[in-house]
């Protein structure tokens, strides 16, 4: 086996002319990661590995040094690793454990017409609020608790039975669309598919598509009903319809609760308030049809009230 050392040494040698060879080469052979990387494959690199890429242990070294230093690197959010192909060793970009979980997130999380300030919500975040603020933010523990118990359930590699979820109600502002929204990108980073949809927007949007077939929100529709983790948020803001009842949501929840997905809601109405909500449509007055549904909503999810200051009015 040769000696790293001395097979930099004649490189050295070989180019001595060569402005600032030196000091590449010595930092090279003084990288323990490099070391190590020669010791462990040198039976798989060509003899001339080392010398023909130079330039790529150099990056390695100093990609690694910026990244330790907090400084401006070529790659943000991935750190460089030694490969081999074809016999020369290559600098290849792994993403780190921060852009790996947003990578993740892009990937199991879609949102629809939800706000900005939402998509950035962070479980632990809000959990360490409400410690921290324990008296000002009662009013969300109770919902704050059940949720994360949901959350310990679904990602548990033991869970093989059907998770109920959370029907989440309470005045306007009290923050229920963001904790839903911490709670969808909790579960995305930990690989398990959710979607976080404002209700009355995606009816008024597939409202507008009766004169023209529209794949994408057809791909949505299809994709509420059979992801593993549905988050319908804002349920009864909207005028309802006998077709938005029955050939939208109807269908959706039935779906679920035939397949036992976990489903959430959040309403500012309770469960009886929405379930008279359900049954007053354009059409006339149809309790039958909305306890029926209610009963799937009841299923799907367990009601748990959120109390707390407006937020929207404070800011």
């Amino acid at each position: 086996m040769q000696n790293l050392s001395e097979v930099l040494k004649q490189f050295q040698q070989q180019y001595a002319n060569k402005a600032n060879l030196s000091d590449i080469i010595e930092s090279i052979g003084k990288d323990q990661d490099i070391r190590s990387f020669w010791n462990e494959h040198q039976d798989e690199l060509n003899s001339d590995a080392f010398q023909l890429k130079m330039g790529d242990l150099y990056e390695y070294i100093q990609q690694k040094k910026r990244i330790a230093a907090g400084e401006k690197v070529l790659y943000p959010g991935y750190y460089p690793q030694l490969t081999i192909e074809k016999g020369y060793p290559i600098v290849h970009y792994v993403a780190d454990e921060k852009t790996r979980k947003q990578l993740m997130q892009r990937e199991k999380l879609t949102l629809y017409k939800i706000p900005k300030s939402v998509r950035s919500a962070d479980w632990s975040t809000i959990g360490q609020e409400i410690i921290d603020h324990a008296q000002e933010e009662q009013g969300k523990t109770e919902a704050f608790v059940s949720l994360n118990k949901i959350l310990k359930s679904l990602t548990s590699t033991v869970q093989n039975n059907f998770v109920q979820g959370i029907y989440l109600y309470g005045d306007f502002g009290v923050g229920k669309t963001y904790m839903m929204g911490a709670l969808a990108n909790a579960l995305a980073v930990n690989n398990i598919g959710v979607m976080l949809l404002h209700f009355p927007s995606f009816i008024s949007d597939l409202k507008a598509t009766f004169d023209h077939k529209n794949e994408s929100l057809d791909e949505l529709l299809s994709k509420a009903k059979s992801v593993s983790v549905l988050i319908l948020d804002d349920v009864g803001a909207d005028t309802l319809t006998a077709w938005s009842r029955d050939s939208i949501l109807g269908i959706i929840l039935e779906y679920r609760m035939q397949n036992e997905l976990t489903t959430f809601f959040t309403s500012n109405f309770d469960a009886n308030g929405f379930e008279q909500y359900l049954s007053q449509t354009r059409e006339g007055n149809e309790p039958i049809k909305a306890a029926r549904l209610m009963q799937r909503v009841k299923f799907l999810a367990k009601p748990v009230q959120m109390t707390g200051k407006n937020k929207r009015l404070e800011n």
